[in-house]
């Protein structure tokens, strides 16, 4: 269950979120499988494989999508496709037109879709009580954007922005390069380098020693650190980027080994919690100093939090 990833939302004002009202909202929209004319469905289903759809640690709530897809490769539509045109147009002695074409090819489809195999996939969604924040696993803007509409939905309201801060990201992570971060942050070995000036032109380096004279050489001719990958208090590596997105997120072997150690006979539900207990504690955490360090929310964020 240990987030890989970590896309940061923050609710513009505080939440009235409970395990009974979360329950109801998620029970609007339980997860079913693809009808023969469905590319894709969507749902809740239970964390903890049992009855409930909400798994609760006191303020803390976590939440499992599941997501399931047609594998329809559009190789396999055209070559159906093109056996249908060159056929008709054999047939008839004509040549079929654009909007013919784009006909066919949408009644292939509907043709072709009972017949397609289905690929599962899963989003941990994770609600913070005490923050009012939503974290999700996911670095994919389509699925964070499913997972907020389909709460939404059974919510009411969801009044959620990405995380968003006083400090652009970039202007951090640039003079964390150019100078030290700060004691419980540690440098590794990756980044991103964008120009200042184009957008597109961009380096990744790995394997480097972000302290060397070329990585100092590149800040100075005006490229900008975009992405950085980082330590935090040695419990968590992981590669912020310019969003304040979290990607590649690993945790510590002492964090691992903590949450198997209380759970000897391997029960899935005392795993589940204790890996969630762990995992929240040390991410709300880790969210709070990101948000430190970049001088604290954003004005409109903080106005926000402030109103009655």
């Amino acid at each position: 269950m240990w987030f890989k990833a970590l896309r940061i939302y923050q609710a513009r004002t505080q939440q009235p979120w409970n395990s009974e009202s979360l329950e109801k909202a998620l029970a609007i929209k339980p997860f079913r499988s693809c009808t023969s004319q469905e590319e894709s469905t969507a749902g809740w289903v239970s964390p903890s494989a049992g009855k409930l759809l909400v798994h609760s640690q006191g303020d803390h709530w976590l939440l499992k999508l599941k997501i399931e897809e047609k594998i329809l490769p559009s190789s396999v539509v055209r070559e159906q496709l093109q056996e249908q045109v060159d056929a008709l147009e054999a047939a008839e002695n004509r040549r079929i037109g654009r909007k013919e074409r784009q006909n066919l090819a949408d009644e292939m489809r509907l043709t072709l879709l009972p017949k397609a195999f289905t690929r599962s996939r899963y989003l941990w969604v994770w609600l913070d009580g005490n923050n009012n924040r939503i974290m999700m696993d996911t670095t994919t803007d389509k699925q964070a954007e499913l997972a907020l509409n389909l709460l939404r939905e059974g919510l009411g309201s969801l009044p959620v922005v990405p995380l968003n801060t006083q400090l652009n990201p970039v202007q951090v992570m640039t003079q964390w390069v150019e100078n030290q971060p700060p004691k419980d942050f540690e440098l590794l070995d990756s980044c991103e380098l964008r120009d200042a000036e184009d957008d597109k032109a961009v380096m990744r380096c790995k394997g480097q020693d972000l302290s060397s004279d070329e990585i100092q050489q590149l800040l100075q001719a005006g490229k900008r650190i975009t992405q950085l990958r980082l330590s935090w208090q040695e419990q968590l590596s992981f590669t912020l980027t310019d969003s304040l997105m979290i990607k590649t997120l690993s945790f510590a072997d002492q964090l691992l080994e903590e949450a198997a150690d209380v759970n000897p006979d391997q029960d899935p539900l005392i795993a589940l919690d204790a890996e969630f207990i762990l995992m929240s504690n040390t991410l709300s955490a880790l969210a709070d100093r990101l948000v430190e360090v970049h001088e604290g929310l954003s004005d409109n964020l903080q106005q926000d939090q402030q109103k009655p």
